[in-house]
């Protein structure tokens, strides 16, 4: 109580702290995660580099349609339910959303299936790989399940249970399980092995914190004798625009690494690939705010304070651009140095590194630019925007990677994210009259 007294804005307090908490994850996180990336260089060099990150590209896609944008809606649905005290509706809700992630993912692991082989054969030119590609069908469902459990502890605002089940973790038990495997028989299929026992591991974790959060969070009557009136036609309606944007953000996002797998050796995507990851360092703090603002702006936005709305959005992009801009300036200082830590044949990726770090650092000046529109009801808004943006995406990465490799992609992608941002901060000013940069931040005396 004494910090908010000394801070004076309870929105900024509760922002600041759950960031702190966030990013102290993201960036234990992050370190795992580098230490994941050096010992996979260290035992099977830039090409099983480049294998798992085009396989991992792969499941990520899979589980953008198995989950169906319930990731996001979720969100939304229990932060609007818990404000109005209605926590029935919230085990309701996540019930329903479950259901429909094991149904979609069903569909999605049997179609990877039936299409192993030729989708081993687009990205690795042989059909060695098909039965990895099977494994990552088989590994859509969980991936998916536990990402909707981690949005659903975000937005119970149990930031330490949504925090643990993000790629740290992942990276931490793949780790462990890479070092047992390897003790036994060395070989680079452990990696997509390890993956599995990982999946096998965090899957029951996930549904036990989820049984905590609510059993601790839930457990008042609701206020109002309501029944639950939603039908899962209204849900999917609020739902389907979130999945749009999440699929077109996840095309605005991988594209790079799958034309490279198509265009390029695995070598070359591991290049790109480490670079992409150390790029990522400027959206860090950008990641754990959002992991407590997203709730918020909802919660802010329905209160239709429109002033208090503001600097809320512009307390939190400020928070972002301190911890940002000194990351870029090291990667601008030092890309070689810091790519040769990881091997010296990532050193050609200097350049890469420059490129992709400075469309990184516009992003975060920008803001929680597509999550604001997400949360404020305006995900057809986000959804346009995006499908807008993936066509110079797809187009630059088709005509500039055949010519300049790696950098082309990283000029591509650094374009397009820096398109996307800015037509999503101009809808913004249009839609609520102010601009999401940093300045002019007001806060209580």
């Amino acid at each position: 109580m004494k910090l908010i007294k000394i801070i004076g804005d309870r929105h900024l307090f509760e922002l600041l702290r759950g960031s702190m908490v966030a990013f102290l994850f993201k960036l234990t996180g992050v370190a795992i995660g580098y230490l994941f990336f050096y010992v996979l260089a260290d035992y099977y060099g830039t090409e099983g580099v480049g294998v798992f990150s085009t396989l991992w590209t792969i499941l990520l896609f899979c589980i953008i349609f198995a989950k169906l944008g319930f990731d996001t809606s979720i969100v939304k649905y229990i932060a609007g339910f818990y404000g109005q005290k209605k926590f029935s509706f919230i085990k309701i809700i996540y019930r329903k959303g479950v259901f429909i992630i094991l149904l979609a993912g069903t569909i999605i692991t049997l179609l990877v299936f039936a299409f192993s082989n030729q989708i081993s054969l687009l990205f690795f030119e042989n059909s060695d790989y098909s039965f990895f590609i099977f494994l990552v069908g088989l590994l859509t469902i969980p991936m998916a399940i536990i990402n909707y459990n981690a949005e659903s502890l975000k937005s119970l605002k149990n930031i330490t249970g949504f925090s643990i089940l993000q790629n740290g973790t992942i990276y931490i038990v793949m780790l462990m399980f890479l070092f047992i495997l390897n003790h036994y028989s060395f070989s680079a299929d452990n990696i997509i092995y390890s993956l599995c026992l990982t999946f096998a591991v965090l899957i029951p974790l996930s549904f036990l914190m989820i049984s905590n959060s609510f059993s601790r969070r839930l457990k008042r009557q609701d206020v109002h004798s309501e029944t639950f009136s939603l039908k899962n036609k209204d849900i999917l309606q609020t739902t389907f625009p979130m999945f749009l944007s999440s699929f077109l953000f996840f095309i605005l996002s991988w594209t790079d690494i799958l034309m490279l797998s198509y265009y390029l050796p695995e070598s070359d995507v591991g290049v790109y690939s480490m670079a992409s990851k150390i790029a990522a360092v400027n959206t860090l703090v950008l990641v754990a705010v959002n992991s407590i603002a997203m709730p918020k702006f909802a919660e802010i936005f329905e209160r239709n304070d429109k002033s208090l709305f503001r600097n809320f959005i512009k307390q939190s992009t400020l928070l972002v651009f301190i911890f940002s801009f000194p990351v870029l300036i090291l990667i601008m200082l030092f890309p070689s140095e810091i790519l040769q830590v990881f091997g010296t044949e990532f050193a050609e990726g200097k350049n890469t590194l420059l490129i992709l770090a400075a469309g990184q650092f516009f992003s975060a000046f920008s803001g929680s630019t597509i999550n604001i529109l997400n949360m404020c009801g305006r995900e057809k808004a986000a959804q346009y925007i995006l499908i807008f943006s993936s066509i110079p995406n797809i187009l630059l990465n088709y005509f500039l990677i055949p010519v300049y490799g790696i950098e082309g992609a990283a000029i591509a992608t650094s374009a397009t994210l820096i398109l996307w941002n800015l037509l999503a901060v101009l809808v913004i000013y249009r839609k609520f009259g102010f601009l999401t940069f940093p300045f002019n931040v007001k806060f209580k005396k």
